[in-house]
């Protein structure tokens, strides 16, 4: 028998509830979920009621009931626990593990979700970064040698999985890739694998508006993204090294390189490794099954909308879900609806119905199962648009932005970098509350500065008018006069060590994160370019699917309070 593990799926009921019983048999498909109040979090302050207290109490004797004991034969039966309150649920949220944990930037309400959806790559099926973006390098520097032309030297070139990460910029006209923060502000840059000085960044890119939309530009939003830039950086350096730059073009550069990885995805050069070997290139998330078979049991349908092709699509499915104990026949048991070969975004802007699976000819599934179609046509299906759906997805653009903007679905984005920024953070604490303390007291520091440079201005004033002021005061303001000048080098003093100390602290956080481009969700005091389009276009973000079994299927995924800077 496996542990035992805390969730709020079979922490919180008793073992006899329907809910947890593995033996109770399962509501048809699309049965409506039994009731349940929705979870709201109580008002600051505010104190549990007795029937709170009493319902806590409740909750946590079920969590802590020893198992093994039985009952003596003349006991009467006990008496059903009682459903935990809202207050029980929201203020379990702190026993989760920070990497466990769903973070909400709007508010989303569970009971309201009636149609989930799923994308398959970097969302269900997680794959090991570092031998897939190795394989996807490797296939496109020998494209481009055998079917390009390019030197075979090019062939030597090794792929660095810590150059590139996601939320970065191309600029395909100068080489060069780009951070930005939330205001498009370019903060740090490099030509090839060479980084941009300050002034170097400013002629390029301070004069003009930098306007993402026009085709100079790429904005790296997925995963399989990141060997793409590699290998462009790369070879702008090989070629500098080797030819010097006047003969580079920078833009026919980037397009071989894509045309190359695009190629080596759809001839199936790149899937045909993986799928012949997924135990090396998928990550399994054994309860990725269960979170799916939790979300049906609440009557919630499922759906997966992938770009994918049928083929490929079914090898990693049946790799994830068709594994162990109590796996369904088939994978697409587990859902309602199964479109491939999407093609979003464009599957967000068409009214196409979707074609026949050929593969799937004279076969009978319990799921309806696609190619192409819309969105138009999957909610009609479902029986449920709008804030009625929530997508899971990886893209930025192409699964988060287009299915909110045009759809109007609820979305979650899924960031598996998630992990390490969280661990990297929880491992600089004492960096991080010692910056603070250093620039709170560099902040009293220029209030201090800046006050008594008005002492000395408005002291100068009065000893300079002739308003028969007393001797003795007026010597007193001239010595006050004399000793400020001394105060204000001893500020600066103070000011420039704080300065070098803050940077150095900086700098060693920034490194931690990544040796280049630092944390991917800020730059400097400012969200990134990537955090804020995450706080814009996703609902929630959490670093995998089944840490929503963390959670109750009735959860209030309440956002923080935003403050604004005259807030705090």
């Amino acid at each position: 028998m496996a542990p035992e593990t805390w969730s709020a799926y079979n922490g919180v009921v008793t073992p006899d509830s329907p809910g947890n019983d593995p033996t109770t048999k399962k509501p048809p498909q699309g049965a409506p979920a039994s009731p349940a109040p929705s979870p709201a979090a109580p008002p600051a302050g505010a104190k549990s009621s007795p029937e709170e207290e009493a319902s806590q109490e409740s909750t946590i004797a079920v969590e802590s009931a020893p198992t093994h004991r039985k009952a003596p034969a003349h006991a009467p039966p006990p008496a059903p626990a009682r459903e935990p309150s809202a207050r029980a649920l929201r203020y379990r949220e702190h026993r989760i593990p920070r990497r466990h944990r769903v973070f909400v930037n709007r508010n989303l309400k569970m009971t309201a979700i009636r149609a989930i959806g799923f994308d398959l790559d970097h969302t269900l099926a997680h794959y090991d970064p570092v031998p897939v973006e190795e394989l996807g390098f490797d296939l496109t520097k020998r494209k481009l040698v055998e079917e390009k032309g390019y030197p075979k030297e090019v062939l030597d070139l090794k792929y660095d999985p810590e150059w590139v990460i996601r939320g970065l910029v191309v600029d395909k006209k100068r080489g060069n890739v780009l951070k930005m923060d939330y205001f498009n502000f370019v903060s740090r840059a490099y030509h090839g694998l060479t980084a941009l000085r300050s002034d170097e960044r400013g002629r390029a890119y301070r004069s003009d508006r930098i306007r993402l939309g026009h085709e100079n530009y790429v904005s790296v939003d997925t995963l399989f993204h990141l060997p793409e830039v590699y290998l462009y950086v790369s070879l702008i350096d090989f070629f500098e090294n080797r030819d010097g730059k006047k003969s580079l073009d920078y833009e026919a550069l980037y397009k071989d390189v894509r045309e190359m990885i695009d190629e080596a995805h759809r001839d199936g050069s790149l899937k045909s490794v993986i799928t012949g070997n997924l135990d090396r290139y998928i990550r399994l998330d054994s309860e990725v099954r269960t979170v799916l078979e939790e979300f049906r049991r609440a009557g919630k349908k499922l759906f997966l909308l992938t770009n994918s092709e049928w083929s490929y699509t079914d090898a990693l499915m049946r790799h994830i879900l068709m594994k162990g104990k109590r796996a369904p026949e088939h994978w697409t048991d587990l859902f309602n609806v199964v479109i491939v070969e999407a093609a979003k975004p464009q599957f967000f802007l068409s009214n196409d119905a979707p074609a026949p699976v050929a593969e799937l000819e004279g076969r009978t599934m319990s799921a309806t199962v696609g190619r192409g179609g819309s969105a138009t046509w999957l909610q009609r299906t479902l029986g449920s648009g709008g804030e009625h759906v929530l997508y899971f997805g990886d893209h930025t653009y192409g699964d988060i932005l287009q299915s909110k903007r045009v759809a109007n679905w609820r979305t979650a984005m899924i960031v598996p970098e998630l992990d390490r920024e969280i661990t990297v953070t929880a491992e600089h604490t004492k960096e991080f509350e010692r910056l603070a303390r250093l620039s709170s007291e560099r902040h009293q520091l220029e209030i201090d500065k800046a006050a008594i440079g008005r002492e000395l201005r408005r002291l100068t004033l009065i000893l300079s008018e002739q308003d028969g002021t007393d001797p003795v005061r007026r010597g007193e303001i001239a010595a006050r006069i004399q000793e400020i000048p001394d105060q204000i080098a001893s500020f600066e003093q103070r000011g420039s060590e704080l300065e070098h100390e803050i940077g150095q602290i900086r700098l060693k956080i920034d490194r931690a994160y990544n040796p280049r481009w630092g944390s991917l969700f800020r730059e400097g005091n400012e969200s990134s370019r990537f955090g804020h389009q995450l706080k814009d276009f996703a609902c929630v973000y959490t670093s995998r699917v089944s840490n929503f079994l963390h959670y109750p299927w009735n959860y209030y995924f309440q956002s923080p309070v935003g403050y604004m800077p005259h807030d705090i």
